[in-house]
């Protein structure tokens, strides 16, 4: 039985102790530490909570770092301060590893017990032993007569707003991280295409949480029309940069993808009207289900080959299918499974999900 310690009693705590629930019987948490002198001596979801000088008088496996900003801050003065063995110093997806290895250790799907064993060697992340392609630098490059940063993707400018937090410094030059490679491997939980669904010559596409629009580039020359639907004001200029050639067929909407129409919102039905649509690929962090429910009588009117999202929260991969089984559309879904880390609930889940459904009718 492993033996944690937690450092911190912020939200992140809260989650872990409301979700750990039967499992303490195998991984066991001794009390919480924190550099708060007000919290010292107190009593956290039944435990006590320890000053730093008190580590030392406790026998445990691990120290859980549970913060995210101040994560470096107390690592340097555990491991510095108090001398503790940096091995035992470990960060909140280490534990989240350890519950869920424990909760589906007798688990009959092959795939899960392959993420298991995987985890015997290997961090937990998003795509496990699907990580199949690294991360990808790509230089940045700048428009100066626009004033706009761009890389240069499928031999295409594909642009970034100015203010993006993501440029990285190296080697004298600017570089942004890009996984889509990793995403879009032909074996990722997390692909969007396959020999099914694809989008064909002339079709009406709708990339529905565009972000960069990247999606939809490649093919950009072969299709009849462009519905680039994203929220996120910060990527709307560099959008209309990066299609600035093809705005003839290309719309952009800067409105969240949902289940109404006003100010902030819009639905699919109000954006394609009574125009055919052929391909809609959908990453709208957590919205699918109320986006696809008022979209029922769009579906049916056509024949959509679908690429939706289904991981951002525990139930919608039984929610979208069940939208698809209503409209008489075929449905299956993406290889392995994922674990999506960024659920604030992930504690209390701790659960393996599909990344995407297909669709089709």
């Amino acid at each position: 039985m492993l033996k944690f310690l937690l450092f911190g009693t912020g939200k992140v705590a809260c989650h872990i102790m409301k979700g750990i629930g039967s499992l303490e019987g195998a991984l066991q948490i001794l009390g919480f530490v924190d550099n708060d002198t007000h919290k010292h001596g107190t009593i956290f979801y039944d435990k006590n909570v320890f000053s730093p000088n008190q580590i030392s008088n406790i026998q445990y496996d691990y120290i859980c770092i549970l913060l995210e900003k101040g994560y470096i801050d107390v690592y340097n003065q555990l491991a510095y301060g108090y001398h503790i063995d940096k091995s035992k110093l470990v960060d909140k997806y280490f534990l989240l590893k350890h519950i869920i290895m424990e909760k589906y250790k007798n688990d009959s799907d092959l795939d899960i017990q392959d993420t298991i064993s995987y985890w015997n060697t290997n961090e937990l992340t998003f795509f496990n032993q699907f990580q199949y392609q690294s991360a990808q630098y790509d230089k940045v490059f700048w428009d100066t007569e626009n004033n706009m940063p761009y890389v240069f993707y499928k031999k295409r400018k594909l642009y970034y707003p100015r203010t993006y937090r993501g440029f990285i410094v190296r080697n004298n030059s600017l570089y942004v991280i890009s996984y889509r490679e990793m995403e879009q491997h032909q074996m990722s939980p997390h692909r969007y295409l396959n020999d099914k669904i694809f989008i064909g010559e002339n079709d009406i596409v709708v990339d529905a949480g565009a972000r960069e629009g990247e999606f939809a580039l490649p093919y950009i020359d072969c299709i009849k029309k462009l519905y680039l639907i994203e929220n996120d004001a910060e990527w709307i200029e560099a959008l209309k940069m990066t299609y600035k050639d093809y705005m003839d067929k290309v719309v952009i909407i800067s409105k969240l993808l949902m289940d109404e129409v006003n100010e902030y919102s819009t639905t699919l039905t109000e954006i394609i009207q009574k125009e055919t649509v052929n391909f809609i690929k959908m990453d709208i962090e957590g919205a699918e289900v109320k986006a696809l429910s008022v979209s029922q009588d769009l579906l049916k009117k056509n024949n959509i080959k679908c690429a939706i999202c289904c991981y951002h929260k525990k139930d919608d991969r039984e929610q979208i299918e069940q939208i698809f089984e209503n409209v008489g559309y075929q449905h299956f879904v993406s290889n392995g499974y994922v674990v999506f880390v960024s659920d604030p609930d992930i504690f209390q889940q701790a659960d393996f999900r599909k990344a995407i459904v297909y669709a089709l009718k």
